[in-house]
């Protein structure tokens, strides 16, 4: 006898394959691959027209397909700017699941969508590449780290928290701390405030832990930086770095307090550790 997602398969249903969708776990994700491995593009473009719920699921279409990859890029680009916040996430988690599976063939189209003048989709590529660096392959992390560097002076709003407190705070200093590290020393020689807020923003999660040694010498330099931003993020960082790894931190801040120029950072953040 012949199942309902058959039917609706052959029979073209889209109301009934979008009701099956809904309903996840293993109907759901045959489906998926199913649309994916059969005309992904024209399911794409039908399920794109149904709403939110049919564009989410031409965003999974288009994540699990061999398809051409300028046709995907395409259309998740478009769905990437959608008005509702779960289809731009939907686009996101396709492009990261494409890079994931094509490493080599789907990295200069992220390079694309980074140059996009929409912030959403220049966010959007910012967080497929962490969908990468949570496999721990670690010969893409140089690459990766290469590919976030021209975006870290963009200060749209979208791609400024997703960078620093978002991708490289949570995601790329776990998962490659050495190269993550090695490229905040380097970016914290920038001139440009928005680089060094990103730099100590990195600093600022749990993982700051693995680096803190080395994550206090950067912080040190930047501490000498008198725009507001950058000694902002300075002292939240070495606040949380302190929580995270005391032994380490707190006996360098309290050697700053001797440090004219740095004592008013290392108070704030002895405080806030406190």
């Amino acid at each position: 006898m012949e199942s309902k997602l058959d039917t609706a398969l052959r029979t073209r249903d889209v109301t009934k394959l979008l009701e099956l969708w809904s309903g996840g776990g293993p109907q759901s994700r045959r489906l998926v691959r199913t649309l994916a491995a059969d005309g992904a593009q024209e399911w794409a473009d039908c399920l794109a027209a149904q709403g939110t719920q049919g564009a989410r699921l031409a965003a999974s279409i288009l994540g699990a397909t061999q398809a051409d990859l300028p046709m995907i890029s395409d259309q998740l680009r478009r769905l990437a700017t959608h008005e509702d916040g779960a289809v731009r996430e939907a686009a996101t988690r396709a492009l990261g699941q494409q890079l994931t599976e094509r490493f080599a063939d789907v990295l200069p189209i992220a390079v694309s969508w980074r140059k996009d003048p929409k912030p959403a989709v220049r966010r959007a590529a910012i967080l497929a590449s962490a969908s990468a660096a949570t496999t721990g392959n670690l010969s893409w992390g140089e690459p990766l780290l290469r590919f976030l560097t021209p975006l870290l002076p963009d200060r749209s709003p979208e791609v400024r928290q997703a960078l620093g407190p978002g991708v490289l705070r949570h995601v790329y200093l776990e998962a490659f701390p050495d190269d993550t590290l090695e490229y905040l020393a380097q970016w914290s020689t920038s001139h440009d405030a928005q680089v060094l807020w990103h730099v100590a923003m990195a600093l600022s999660g749990p993982s700051g832990e693995k680096v803190a040694g080395k994550g206090v010498i950067i912080l040190r330099r930047l501490a000498l930086d008198e725009r507001p931003s950058v000694r902002g993020a300075v002292a939240a960082s070495l606040s949380a770095l302190a929580q995270h790894a005391p032994d380490i931190v707190l006996p360098k801040l309290r050697t700053w307090l001797g440090d004219e120029d740095r004592a008013t950072i290392a108070r704030t953040a002895l405080r806030s550790a406190a």
